[in-house]
């Protein structure tokens, strides 16, 4: 078109004070003798003026806004009634990055497809470029990881040869967040800081240096290591009067993260003034609001929590995702759940996060959506509530979040507790609880506890009293003589009889007891000849220990105790074997 390069960057990245510059274009539009360069020039200013009002170049925002919109559509009508695939292609582009916001988002998708089809005859390859930006950042929004590396490599088609290390950095910071995205966090932290390094010069220091602090930042959200950049945040906001407010709810957010709650509070007071107007509805509206909504959750603030729910809700399908595609605080949905969690809404936060679930891909947001919803299904649907928060644990450990994992491991443990799940043993300070479908017990650490807890952990596995009793000397011989007191024709009839009662389903209470009979009297059916006084001594030990506790027990759950001491087999090897061949889960 022969006007020069547009700005793009201007709107993302680039930093820009100069009034003179879109006193220029102003004058160029009004001077523009053809469509090809109105439009060309329309645009330009309207990309200048994205930031006009945070840089005080205009005194009225409004009226800034309302310019920079009639200008687009201006530029838009020349552009259909000229027809030319470049000139309709720039005003296209003009419209999505000088309208980047959420009063945008429900037209992106339109303009996508009109600049997706047009593609393939525009001349200039930087639109051309420009296009598949869009459509990469448009699949980051979805959260849709294997559709962004697919237009990523569409976008390397496009630019090749274009000299430009501005699009080869581009590149590098889409394939970080998407590695920080699948889980690889010090590959993504090691990818973005790399990238900014080399072009820092080019996208401007202080806007390179928030890129790297924002990726550090998720990564510590993700790891609840917050408190390590607590300081760099402050220094920023102090010293970005372009975007303060956002790194002021960057600011809050990491307070809430920290636990320093007083002074969250009162940043986040402020924030909420007239239902958050503070919060300039620009490219970084949605992921400030994001933000605001994990910290209404945290305060547990029912009231703004209400009032974020109602202007992420449009929003729900979307990621938060930073310009155009260098990082992300996963899906807006997440938030939008807990927020209606918050409210009391459980209908809401259930579809929400189900949709969550749903739709993404493996990864951190993935899981912490998963424990999210084992969270909320605690008291309504306890199977389902602990099997997610299992899959969350596992998830969680294996992107080596530890803390959130723990969270999840928890969680379980707590609805394990509760019931759900398969029998545990818990022990917490000194103090043991045992939870199964016959009964629920507290119990003092001790030795008998100790001895039963090791037969719980294996069940079905013979025991040496030797490896339960802590008194007895390690190097003592663990071999001794002895003789059956049974012979072979009665030791074969009791175990065929006892293989029989084990493989019922539901036996009665008289066949559990001669269950618990055949098992006594073929362990004790060995008569030891030539035992150690030792080993003989760490048998009645063990035996002594095992039936206090047991007893103990049955006082207290007397259907607990009568299944353990159905089930508990002692001699010189223990056992614990239940009918059922269900084993318990131990957390000490």
């Amino acid at each position: 078109m022969g006007t020069g390069r547009l700005p793009w960057e201007i709107v993302e990245t680039l930093p820009w004070s100069d009034a003179d510059e879109l006193a220029d274009y102003d004058a160029k539009a009004a001077a523009a003798t053809t469509d090809h360069d109105l439009v060309h020039h329309l645009v330009a200013a309207s990309l200048l003026r994205y930031w006009a009002p945070s840089l005080g170049l205009r005194s009225d925002g409004a009226a800034t806004t309302a310019r920079r919109r009639a200008d687009l559509d201006r530029a838009m009508a020349l552009a259909e009634a000229n027809g030319e695939p470049d000139v309709v292609t720039t005003a296209l582009l003009g419209h999505l990055y000088a309208d980047w916001g959420p009063p945008a988002v429900e037209t992106r998708r339109h303009l996508l497809d009109r600049l997706d089809t047009l593609r393939p005859t525009v001349t200039e390859q930087e639109l051309r470029v420009r296009i598949v930006e869009w459509l990469v950042l448009d699949r980051f929004d979805a959260g849709d990881l294997g559709g962004v590396r697919r237009v990523i490599e569409t976008f390397l088609i496009e630019a090749d040869g274009l000299d430009s290390k501005l699009f080869t950095r581009r590149e590098i910071l889409w394939r970080a967040n998407l590695a920080m995205l699948e889980g690889r966090i010090d590959e993504a932290v090691r990818m973005n800081e790399e990238a900014i390094a080399s072009t820092a010069d080019l996208a401007g220091s202080p806007f390179s240096f928030q890129n790297v602090a924002i990726t550090m930042a998720i990564a510590g959200y993700l790891r609840r290591s917050l408190h390590d950049l607590v300081g760099a945040v402050r220094s920023i906001l102090a010293s970005s009067p372009r975007v303060e407010t956002n790194w002021e709810v960057g600011l809050t957010f990491t307070l809430s993260e920290i636990g320093e709650l007083d002074e969250c509070r009162d940043r986040f007071d402020r924030l909420a003034a007239n239902d958050f107007a503070a919060i300039p509805r620009d490219l970084n509206w949605l992921v400030a609001t994001q933000l605001l909504g994990l910290v209404a959750v945290t305060l547990d603030d029912h009231d703004r929590a209400t009032v974020l729910l109602d202007q992420l809700r449009p929003f729900a399908d979307l990621d938060a995702t930073h310009g155009s595609g260098y990082a992300s605080y996963g899906p807006v949905g997440r938030t939008i759940g807990l927020l209606a969690a918050t409210t009391g809404d459980r209908t809401t936060a259930r579809r929400c996060l189900d949709a969550v679930l749903h739709r993404r891909s493996p990864g951190p947001w993935t899981s912490l959506a998963r424990a999210d919803r084992a969270r909320l299904l605690v008291d309504h649907e306890p199977a389902t509530a602990l099997a997610e928060a299992d899959q969350a644990e596992r998830e969680l450990r294996a992107f080596g979040l530890d803390d959130r994992a723990a969270d999840a491991h928890d969680l379980a443990v707590d609805l394990r507790l509760r019931g759900a799940g398969e029998p545990i043993a818990h022990r917490s300070g000194g103090t043991w609880t045992l939870r199964h479908p016959t009964g629920v017990t507290d119990l003092r650490d001790g030795v008998g506890v100790t001895h039963l807890v090791e037969l719980l952990r294996r069940p079905g596995t013979p025991v040496d009293v030797l490896d339960l009793d802590a008194e007895v000397d390690p190097s003592l011989s663990r071999v001794s003589s002895a003789e059956s007191v049974l012979d072979d024709q009665a030791r074969a009839a009791y175990r065929a009889r006892l293989r029989t009662l084990e493989v019922l389903t539901e036996p009665s209470a008289a066949e559990r007891s001669e269950i618990a009979l055949l098992r006594r009297e073929l362990a004790a059916g060995v008569h030891v000849t030539a035992s150690s006084a030792e080993i003989e001594k760490a048998r009645v030990r063990v035996t002594t220990a095992l039936r206090r506790t047991l007893d103990t027990i049955a006082d207290d759950a007397p259907g607990l105790g009568a299944h353990l001491r159905d089930a508990i087999v002692t001699g010189r090897r223990c056992g614990y074997q239940p009918v059922d061949g269900v084993g318990w889960r131990i957390e000490r």
